[in-house]
């Protein structure tokens, strides 16, 4: 059966999903239409971030001609198709045109779904809350409206939905939709649990965007502690890094702090908790509900949870406690090999995959 995963890179999310399904015996290969500071690998890159936008368009038509007919499978990344840019009046444009021979599924990642004012209204703590959150992209609500007819015109075309953020599932189709653990290739990590001997605890914050992690918090948080706690540890901002470069500024952490307003853990998160590293991070524990029973049992007590008015506190106990850390070291290792194994997660989908096909 050959894959292919298409056209975004979010989280390394693809590329790991890839491997997985390579090495439980599918031909699967990413295609990423534009590369970011981030640097993900891929199969296929198209490099339309240097061109102009005629030359994107035509990279793209091209690229979808290629791909068109040479694959079994279809998996799109990020919520979108290959091509799709809805405020220029391109929703989904080569959904339609795929054979009907082909199995077409897609991911959603975070805000290809996300919709603010709904958000704002279900819960009191998100990213959505705070105006700043991508520069202020999602103001007053008004993406929401494209966002929920992309998803209509995708689930018009597609076999499933993911979801690799619980939340998102509010936004989706109940009827052919589902939670999918992140997939990130592990292949070289090596187990580094917390340093006992470092007077320092070494902490790490890593955001891709402050606002939606939540940085202000967690940055104030720092502040305040150090009035008390100077000397027992220290911050390491990381923003601006290439992935294989923060990767190794992880391994040598000793604690995580992801985000405390998304309500989810991201592939840093499970990157980091493979590799013996406790992870701190907001659960929203009324999302719970979309993950497999045992999942949302274990999640509770591998994660740190944090919000925004506990979050010193949570940082203060983990600076004073060594082995609160030994603990969720441990049990972070064990949850991530558990749900975010490559060959569980890469099972579901190879599944979905044949259904397709032997309905096609």
């Amino acid at each position: 059966m050959k894959v292919l995963h298409l056209p975004a890179s979010t989280g390394g999310n693809a590329w790991g999903l890839a491997q997985a399904e390579r090495q439980i015996g599918l031909d699967s290969r990413v295609l990423v239409a534009s590369d970011n500071w981030l640097a993900y690998p891929a199969d296929i890159q198209l490099g339309i971030e240097r061109r102009s936008a005629p030359g994107k368009l035509l990279s793209l038509a091209s690229a979808f001609l290629r791909v068109r007919s040479r694959y079994d499978v279809l998996h799109f990344n990020s919520g979108m198709s290959l091509i799709h840019a809805p405020h220029h009046g391109l929703n989904q444009l080569d959904l339609p045109f795929y054979p009907a021979r082909t199995g077409l599924f897609v991911t959603y990642n975070g805000c290809d779904a996300r919709q603010k004012l709904s958000t704002m209204a279900r819960t009191r703590i998100s990213a959505c809350h705070v105006a700043e959150c991508y520069h202020g992209l999602c103001e007053y609500g008004r993406y929401d409206t494209l966002r929920a007819r992309a998803i209509e015109k995708m689930a018009r075309h597609v076999h499933h939905m993911w979801s690799v953020n619980p939340d998102l599932l509010h936004f989706l189709p109940r009827e052919k939709s589902s939670f999918l653990p992140y997939t990130v290739s592990t292949r070289g990590f090596v187990w580094q649990p917390a340093d006992p001997s470092r007077r320092k605890l070494r902490i790490v914050h890593a955001p891709t965007n402050r606002a939606a992690k939540g940085s202000s918090h967690i940055l104030a948080a720092f502040e305040r502690l150090q009035a008390t706690h100077r000397e027992q540890f220290e911050l390491r901002l990381i923003e601006g890094v290439a992935h294989a470069e923060a990767m190794r500024m992880y391994a040598d952490a000793d604690l995580i702090v992801d985000q405390i307003l998304i309500g989810w853990y991201g592939a840093l998160a499970v990157e980091t908790m493979a590799m013996g590293k406790p992870v701190v991070a907001r659960i929203a524990r009324e999302d719970l509900r979309f993950l497999p029973a045992d999942m949302a049992r274990d999640v509770v007590g591998a994660v740190i949870n944090a919000e925004p008015d506990t979050i010193e506190h949570v940082l203060r106990r983990c600076i004073e406690d060594r082995a609160f850390l030994a603990h969720h070291s441990e049990a972070g290792a064990s949850y991530a090999r558990r749900w975010h194994a490559p060959r569980y997660v890469a099972a579901i989908t190879k599944a979905a995959y044949e259904e397709a096909l032997c309905a096609a």
